[in-house]
């Protein structure tokens, strides 16, 4: 029998129950997130406080510099510290058209054109998957977008008032144009959300091993001439200062040395486990030593990945191991979890069978468990003996996402040694 169809879609396309139970474990996090806030909900809107400080930084950021005045090291009135700009002086004209009304009013703007952003990446990454084969029904599209609005992943962007929903929109155009070859396109989008948050420079790595040179001179091109712009409408100083200043302090790098604290910030990244590891044997190992220990786990994941991507599902993982890399090979905030969607809901629908797929399927779940280690460590503390300190360790030393992206790419490892060895063979 002939499925209903809506605008020559179907309302449900296949059951996709291993895609549908990851894109919905998304959402009780988030919804509960809106729920215990009185702030914003469904029927709640005050700006203030918490909500919106984010935005409401970029919004004092484009007063003062249309002033003439310093915008770095700054903070709206009555903003909590960590309220300061710390994007490239190059980005800060982006934001002028905001200043043209009052900051709840550009807040609301915002999550307006994030939402926007949502739509639009929801629609290029069900083209994304379906170019691979599988079609999609309107149960997948309504899953894939409602994740990127109201999931555990998303609240803190939309509560706070950032642009990361713009930015993984960046990403999925980066991927998307690659996918059809068109390399400046995805050079510059590549650059573009690198420029905000340096990380994804990253990605040029999967660039360089698929050799489009193209879009790394796109990126680069993109990523040089922000910074020159602002050199060029701020002066040099401005600029010398946000990369020798602002850049040294954006991640709380003294914080790893000895073990990071189970009650410090939550990031996402292997430097927590990295930092227990080498305290447990040289407890006073500076920085430097953790970092790049976290750097050399991520270089053996990579070039493991890297060196057979003949298949597609090969190259849809090495892309997903690449955009987790770019993730926790720093301190990451949760909410840039949104950049690993493309990939990993490419994986969902064109990856059937098997345990790798399993294994994925189970890291796709821990990914949206969000609590903190705090929490988890205090939530195992009541076992007895051996246990509670077992408990101590693996609560402590990593945040359960981070235990999630570890299952993922240990099923995708599992899969590729799966393979028979004719497909490993170079071409």
């Amino acid at each position: 029998m002939a499925l209903p169809t809506v605008r020559g879609r179907p309302l449900v396309a296949r059951r996709f129950l291993g895609a549908w139970l990851v894109l919905v474990a998304t959402l009780p996090g988030g919804l509960r997130s809106y729920f215990i806030r009185d702030r914003v909900g469904l029927t709640a809107w005050n700006p203030g406080e918490k909500m919106g400080i984010n935005f409401r930084t970029y919004h004092h950021a484009a007063e003062l510099a249309l002033d003439g005045a310093r915008f770095y090291d700054t903070i709206p009135p009555g903003a909590p510290e960590f309220a300061e700009y710390l994007y490239p002086p190059g980005t800060v004209p982006l934001f002028y058209p905001f200043t043209l009304a009052e900051w709840p009013t550009g807040y609301a703007i915002l999550t307006g054109l994030s939402v926007v952003a949502a739509v639009v990446t929801t629609g290029l990454i069900v083209d994304y998957v379906e170019s691979r084969g599988p079609q999609l029904g309107w149960l997948d599209v309504a899953l894939i977008l409602v994740s990127l609005v109201l999931s555990t992943h998303v609240f803190g962007t939309i509560f706070f008032g950032n642009i990361n929903l713009l930015l993984a929109l960046g990403i999925v155009v980066g991927l998307w144009a690659l996918d059809r070859n068109r390399e400046v396109a995805s050079g510059v989008a590549f650059g573009a959300v690198a420029l905000f948050k340096l990380f994804p420079a990253l990605v040029g790595l999967w660039l360089l091993r698929r050799r489009r040179l193209r879009a790394v001179g796109g990126a680069i091109a993109t990523g040089v001439g922000g910074l020159v712009g602002g050199v060029l409408a701020f002066g040099p100083d401005t600029t010398e200062y946000y990369l020798t200043e602002v850049v040294s302090g954006r991640t709380d790098t003294a914080a790893f040395v000895g073990g990071y604290p189970v009650d410090e910030t939550y990031y996402l990244t292997i430097q927590q486990p990295v930092s227990w590891l080498v305290s447990a044997v040289w407890p006073a190992a500076p920085y430097a030593v953790i970092f790049a220990g976290s750097v050399a786990i991520v270089t053996g994941v990579l070039a493991y990945f890297y060196r057979h991507i003949e298949t597609p599902i090969e190259r849809q993982m090495a892309i997903f191991v690449t955009l987790a890399a770019m993730m926790t090979v720093i301190p990451s905030l949760r909410w840039y979890i949104v950049f690993l969607y493309l990939p990993v809901i490419t994986l969902l629908y064109t990856w059937s069978g098997g345990r790798g797929r399993r294994l994925f399927l189970a890291g796709g779940v821990l990914l949206s468990v969000t609590v903190s280690a705090e929490a988890v460590v205090e939530a195992l503390a009541g076992l007895p003996g051996p246990l509670s300190d077992l408990g101590y360790v693996l609560g402590g030393s990593a945040v359960i996402p981070l235990y999630g992206i570890g299952l993922m790419v240990l099923g995708c490892v599992w899969h590729k040694r799966s393979l028979p060895s004719t497909n490993h063979e170079s071409p």
